[in-house]
Parts: structure tokens; C-alpha cells; sequence
């Protein structure tokens, strides 16, 4: 059995620990039961989740994100197939534009541009620290 808490520094606008899940969570499963092959499980998911609605996409997005910080940091146990998820990534963003602007809960809290801005944000830092564009 596996029990995720929310870390302290998690912000109150965002969903859930998504950084917790991946370390406590999906690598644990990982190392521990290999033959689960639990990292193509998760990318299987995050591919059908970019195929969702916004909220499902930002969460995607979330994940996503997370796994490359882990990745960077040499913490992940395995790493994603980039050029698949990226690419599906960046198209169900540029899809659902309209939706993010539009959208208004956890992180989009009082932006005017709602969850848009956190997408940019994420973008700004993807492209600062790894050459990556996401959208």
C-alpha cells in the first residue's frame, strides 16, 4: 500500500501533488514492481487525458511538466517517450486555447486570462531551462 501526502509547499490552486504521485507514488510502483511497466501505463493515460476536457488536459499538462523536472534532476527512474507526449501535448493545448483562456478555477484563479496564464508560465520555463516549447 502506497499513501501519498500533500507536500506543505503545495499551492492551495492547484488540484493535487502532482510531484508527490510521481515520487511517492508511480516510481515507487515502478522500481519496486518493473513488470507492471507502470511508465507506459502513465503515458498511455496522459495521452488519453490530452484527448479530454481542459480540466484533464491541465492536469496532463501537470504531470507532464513535474516528470520533466524530475527528469532534469536525474530523480525519475525512466523517462518519457518526449517527442510523442510533447507533440500531443502542444497540439491539445493549442486545441483548447479558447478553453484555458476561459477557464477560471485552481491555478486561472483571478487571472484574466485564466488557466492560459499558467500555461505560459509553464511554457516560459520549459523554454528557459530545457529548449522546450509546449505550445
Amino acid at each position: 500500500m502506497y499513501k501519498v501526502e500533500l507536500h506543505q509547499w503545495v499551492g492551495a490552486h492547484v488540484p493535487t501533488d502532482v510531484g508527490s504521485i510521481l515520487t511517492k507514488g508511480i516510481y515507487e510502483v515502478y522500481k519496486e514492481r518493473p513488470n507492471i511497466k507502470v511508465d507506459k501505463l502513465l503515458e498511455g493515460i496522459l495521452l488519453k487525458m490530452m484527448d479530454g476536457k481542459v480540466f484533464d488536459v491541465y492536469c496532463a499538462l501537470s504531470t507532464i511538466y513535474s516528470q520533466l523536472i524530475e527528469e532534469s534532476f536525474d530523480s525519475s527512474p525512466f523517462r518519457i517517450d518526449r517527442e510523442k507526449i510533447l507533440n500531443k501535448l502542444k497540439n491539445s493545448l493549442r486545441d483548447n486555447e479558447v478553453n484555458f483562456k476561459n477557464y477560471f478555477e485552481w491555478e486561472g484563479m483571478g487571472k484574466p486570462e485564466g488557466m492560459w496564464s499558467e500555461v505560459l508560465r509553464i511554457n516560459s520555463l520549459c523554454e528557459k531551462h530545457w529548449g522546450i516549447s509546449i505550445i
